[in-house]
C-alpha cells in the first residue's frame, strides 16, 4: 500500500508505465486506495502543475499522462513548490546551517526564529535531526540553548550532500541562469570552469551524474571553508593513502592543481587532505574519452564484472555474450568499486522509473549485487548503483542489429548507461534510424560542426536553441507514448523528402 507521502509519485509512475488510458478502478486497485483518494490525488497533481494539466482525462476511457509535460514534470515539481515550508524542509535547512558551521555552536533562537514554532516542536525537530545525522556518524549536541554538529570532516560533507535534496536534482546546464536554486553565482562560474579544466587536462568528458557529484563536492568545500577555519579539520591522510594517491600520475596532479586554484579563489590555504578528498571523487567518476578508452581493468574489476554477467545470465535465463557488455559494464564497475571504498554515493535521478520500468531486471541485479558483496567482501551496494547496473542488462535485452537510414543524434544528460540504453531501444524499435552519435546538450556548436548531416535529434531535455534539424523530446525510458510520437515524426521526415 502506498504511503501518504509517495502516493502522488506512485500514481504518476503507474500512468507512465501504462500504455494508453487507465480507468479509475484500475488506479484504485494498483494504489490500494479509495476512488475518492484517486480523484483527490489527480486534482492535487494538476493544481500544482500550473502551465498545463499533467494528467489528462477522457469520459469513458479514464486517465493518461500528457507525455511531453511528464518528461519535465519531476524537475518542475522540485523547483516550483511555493513558499510554504514543510517540517521536513525546515529540518533540512536547519541541519544544513549546522553542518556548514560545524563544529561551531549556533543559538537555537537563531536557527528556528524564522519558522515561528514552539519549544515542543523544536524539541521534536532535534530528535528527528539527531536520528538522521547518526546515519553519517555525526552527532547533534545541545548545550546552553545552542546546537552544534560534531564529527569527522568527510562525514560532515557527506551529510551535507545527502540531506540537502538540491544536490540531487541540479542540472549543470541550468545553474548559471536558474535563480531559484539560490546558488552563489560566482562560485557556480568558478566551479564550472574547474570542471572544464579537469576535462581539458585529462582529455575526457565527465558525464552526468558524476559531474554533479564533483560540482557538489567543490561547492560544499567552498561553503565549509568560509564557515569553518581549516584548523578545525581533524581528518588526516595516512602515509599509505598518500603514497597510493601520488602513484597515480594522471589524476593526482589534476586534483592537486584544482585544489591550488581553489586556494587562489578563496585567498586562503587549505589542508592537504583536500587534495585527497577531490582525488577520491575523480577516481570514483565515470569518464568518457581517451583516458577511459585506454584504461585497463584490475583483476578485481574483471572478476566482479564477470560475476555480474554470469549470475544475471542465470537470473534472466539468457546467454549473455561477454564481449557484448563486458567493456561498458567494467567501465562502470571500476569507479563503482572506488565509490564503495570511499563511501561516495551517486544519486540516480531515474531510480524510481527504472524500478518500475525494469522491475524484473532491477530485482535480479539487486540479488546479484548482494551475492557479489558477500563473495568479494564489498560494502553493501545501494539501490542507486543497482539502478545504474540495471540499464546495462536492459540494454542487452533490447539491443538489435538493423539498418538505419535517417541520421539521428541521441541527446541525453542522464548518464552513459542511460544514453546507451536509449540508443539501443530506439535502434531496435526503429530500424529506419541510424544513430550517428550521443551528444551533450550544452555544446550545440559541436553538434553543428561534427554532425552537419544529422536529420533528427532525440533529446531528453527541451532544447533552447533553434536548429535546422528535426527535434523530438522523449523520456529517457522511451515508453510507448514516445514510440508513437517518434513514429509520427519519422513519417513527417519521410513526407518532406
Amino acid at each position: 500500500m502506498s504511503t501518504k507521502d509517495n502516493r502522488e509519485q506512485d500514481l504518476i509512475l503507474f500512468l507512465s508505465k501504462s500504455q494508453g488510458y487507465v480507468t479509475s478502478e484500475e488506479l484504485v486497485k494498483a494504489l490500494d486506495v479509495s476512488q475518492k483518494t484517486v480523484y483527490r490525488l489527480i486534482k492535487k497533481i494538476n493544481d500544482e502543475y500550473r502551465d498545463h494539466p499533467l494528467i489528462l482525462s477522457e469520459r469513458g476511457r479514464g486517465y493518461t499522462l500528457d507525455y511531453e509535460t511528464f518528461i519535465s514534470y519531476k524537475k518542475s515539481n522540485t523547483n516550483d513548490r511555493g513558499t510554504q515550508v514543510t517540517p521536513s524542509e525546515r529540518r533540512s535547512r536547519v541541519m544544513e546551517e549546522l553542518l556548514l558551521s560545524s563544529p561551531k555552536a549556533i543559538p537555537i533562537y537563531d536557527l528556528f526564529s524564522d519558522y515561528y514554532i514552539g519549544d515542543s516542536v523544536i524539541s521534536n525537530d532535534e530528535q528527528v535531526m539527531n536520528e538522521e545525522l547518526k546515519a553519517f556518524n555525526v552527532t547533534l549536541e545541545r548545550k546552553d540553548r545552542k546546537l552544534a554538529v560534531l564529527g569527522e570532516e568527510a562525514d560532515i560533507r557527506k551529510a551535507i550532500k545527502q540531506t540537502n535534496p538540491i544536490f540531487h536534482t541540479i542540472d549543470l546546464d541550468d545553474l548559471k541562469s536558474n535563480e531559484e536554486l539560490h546558488f552563489n553565482k560566482y562560485d557556480v562560474l568558478f566551479i564550472l570552469g574547474q570542471l572544464r579544466t579537469i576535462e581539458k587536462e585529462l582529455d575526457i568528458t565527465i558525464p552526468y551524474p558524476y559531474n554533479v557529484n564533483i560540482f557538489s563536492h567543490v561547492y560544499i568545500l567552498l561553503s565549509r571553508s568560509r564557515k569553518a577555519p581549516a584548523l578545525f579539520f581533524s581528518d588526516k591522510v595516512s602515509d599509505i593513502e598518500k603514497e597510493n594517491m601520488r602513484r597515480d600520475a594522471i589524476l593526482y596532479p589534476v586534483a592537486r592543481d584544482i585544489v591550488h586554484n581553489i586556494e587562489i579563489y578563496l585567498n586562503s590555504s587549505l589542508p592537504e587532505i583536500e587534495i585527497y578528498f577531490l582525488y577520491q571523487y575523480l577516481v570514483s567518476s565515470r569518464m568518457q574519452g581517451s583516458l577511459a578508452i585506454t584504461s585497463t581493468f584490475s583483476p578485481d574489476v574483471v572478476e566482479v564484472t564477470q560475476a555480474y554477467i554470469d549470475e544475471m545470465s542465470v537470473y534472466l535465463g539468457i546467454e549473455i555474450e561477454s564481449q557484448s557488455i563486458f567493456v561498458d559494464l567494467a567501465n562502470h564497475i571500476k569507479p563503482m568499486l572506488n565509490r564503495l571504498d570511499y563511501k561516495i554515493r551517486v544519486k540516480n535521478g531515474l531510480l524510481s522509473q527504472i524500478k518500475v520500468t525494469y522491475e524484473d531486471v532491477f530485482n535480479g541485479v539487486t540479488d546479484v549485487s548482494a551475492s557479489v558483496s558477500r563473495r568479494f567482501g564489498l560494502p553493501e551496494i545501494n539501490e542507486d548503483e543497482n539502478a545504474f547496473i540495471t540499464l546495462y542488462f536492459a540494454k542487452v535485452i533490447v539491443t538489435g542489429q538493423h539498418q538505419r537510414p535517417i541520421k539521428t543524434l541521441i541527446m541525453c544528460t542522464t548518464g552513459i548507461g542511460t544514453s546507451e540504453l536509449l540508443k539501443a531501444k530506439v535502434a531496435r524499435k526503429f530500424p529506419e534510424l541510424e544513430i550517428v552519435g550521443l551528444v551533450a546538450s550544452h555544446d550545440m556548436q559541436l553538434v553543428k560542426e561534427t554532425y552537419p548531416d544529422a536529420e533528427l535529434i532525440l533529446s531528453t531535455i527541451r532544447l533552447k536553441e533553434d536548429m535546422q534539424i528535426h527535434q523530438l523530446l522523449v523520456s529517457a525510458m522511451f515508453t510507448f507514448d514516445d514510440q508513437k510520437r517518434l513514429q509520427s515524426k519519422i513519417e513527417a521526415i519521410y513526407h518532406e523528402s
